[in-house]
C-alpha cells in the first residue's frame, strides 16, 4: 500500500535549530525534542494622521509613509490629498473627471491612477506627484471596481456596468492601454484585494457585495477559487485591504459595520486585532504588516487614519494535553 508521504511528497524536516520564522512553517527541532510551527504575530492598529476631507467610498493608492487619494462620496469628489507618513495634506490638483468609487492602484504617493468610477466612467488617469492627466480608456466603463499594480502594469477586475450589475470582466494595462483578459469566476463589486501587485503577478481578491465570504487568487493569467473568508457574509462588503497574494490584510466592511481584520497567508483566513474605528469603504494601502486604513463610514463620513503595525511569524511549540 502506498504511504501518503510517497503520493504527496510532503515530509517534515528535521533541524538541529529553529530556522528564520516563516509563517506556515513546521518542523521537529533535534536539540530540543520538540515538534515547532511557525505562526501570526500579534498586530495592532494605531491612530495616524487625520484627512482634511470626510469621504467614503474611496481608493489610497501607495504605501503606509507615501500615500495618495483623489476622489470619495457620498458626492463625487476631485479633490486631492496626499499622506507622507504622519499628516494629509490637500493638494491643489484635482482629477479631470468627478470621481467616486473609482479603482485606484499605484506602490508610491507619487506614482499611482485612477480608473472608472461612479457613472461608468472609463476614464483612466495618472498621477506623477503633482498633477493629474489622463491616459487611455478602460475598456468597459465600470464603478466599485477593485484594482492593483502600477502606472506601467495593473490589472482591474469586477465591478457594477449599465448593462450588468456585477461584472466577472477583468482588464490588464500595460502601461499605455487596456486590455481584456481572462474573466473572474464570480461577479461582484465593493471587495477587498491585495494592493502590491501587478498583472502579471499573484493577486487577491475577497468578498464583496454578491460574493460574501468568497475568495480567488490571480496568477497572472487564471483566476483560481479559494478558501473563504473566516467573517460573516454581512460583513464582506466595503472591505479596505492591503497585501499581496500570499499575505493579505481586509478591514472593515457592511452592511453589517465592523472593524474586523483578516490576514490571507496564501491559503486561509485568520482573524487579527479590529480597527479602533469600526467603518466601511474605507480607503486601504500597504503591507499586511505595514498597513494604512483611511475615511470611509461609520455610517456618516470620517476623517479618521489608521496604521497598521503587524508583527513577523514568531516560533511556536506543538503542545498535546
Amino acid at each position: 500500500m502506498s504511504e501518503y508521504k510517497a503520493i504527496k511528497g510532503f515530509k517534515i524536516q528535521s533541524l538541529s535549530s529553529d530556522p528564520t520564522a516563516d509563517e506556515g512553517q513546521i518542523w521537529y527541532n533535534t536539540t530540543s525534542n520538540v515538534l515547532k510551527y511557525d505562526a501570526i504575530g500579534a498586530g495592532a492598529w494605531g491612530a495616524g494622521g487625520a484627512g482634511n476631507t470626510g469621504r467614503r467610498y474611496l481608493s489610497i493608492a501607495g504605501t503606509q509613509t507615501s500615500a495618495v487619494t483623489c476622489n470619495g462620496g457620498p458626492s463625487a469628489t476631485t479633490a486631492t490629498e496626499t499622506y507622507n507618513g504622519s499628516a494629509w495634506t490637500s493638494s491643489p490638483a484635482v482629477l479631470n473627471s468627478d470621481k467616486h468609487n473609482w479603482g485606484g492602484l499605484g506602490q508610491s504617493g507619487s506614482a499611482a491612477m485612477a480608473t472608472g468610477g461612479g457613472g461608468y466612467l472609463t476614464v483612466s488617469e495618472t498621477w506623477n506627484g503633482t498633477s493629474w492627466a489622463e491616459g487611455n480608456n478602460l475598456t468597459t466603463g465600470r464603478t466599485f471596481t477593485s484594482a492593483a499594480g502600477t502606472t506601467t502594469s495593473a490589472i482591474l477586475t469586477l465591478g457594477e456596468t449599465p448593462g450588468s450589475p456585477n461584472t466577472v470582466n477583468t482588464e490588464e494595462w500595460n502601461g499605455t492601454s487596456w486590455t481584456e483578459v481572462n474573466n473572474i469566476n464570480s461577479p461582484g463589486y465593493l471587495t477587498g484585494h491585495s494592493t502590491d501587485a501587478s498583472a502579471q503577478a499573484a493577486w487577491l481578491i475577497a468578498g464583496g457585495q454578491g460574493r460574501a465570504q468568497y475568495t480567488e487568487t490571480w496568477d497572472g493569467t487564471c483566476w483560481s477559487v479559494n478558501n473563504e473568508l473566516s467573517r460573516a457574509s454581512t460583513q464582506t462588503s466595503g472591505m479596505g485591504s492591503a497585501g499581496t497574494s500570499t499575505l493579505g490584510l481586509v478591514f472593515g466592511g457592511y452592511p453589517s459595520v465592523t472593524g474586523l481584520t483578516e490576514q490571507w497567508n496564501g491559503t486561509s483566513w485568520t482573524e487579527l486585532a479590529d480597527l479602533t474605528t469600526a467603518r466601511y469603504t474605507p480607503g486601504g494601502c500597504g503591507t499586511s504588516t505595514v498597513a494604512l486604513a483611511a475615511f470611509g463610514a461609520t455610517p456618516g463620513t470620517t476623517t479618521a487614519c489608521e496604521e497598521w503595525s503587524g508583527a513577523p511569524a514568531v516560533v511556536k511549540t506543538v503542545t498535546v494535553s
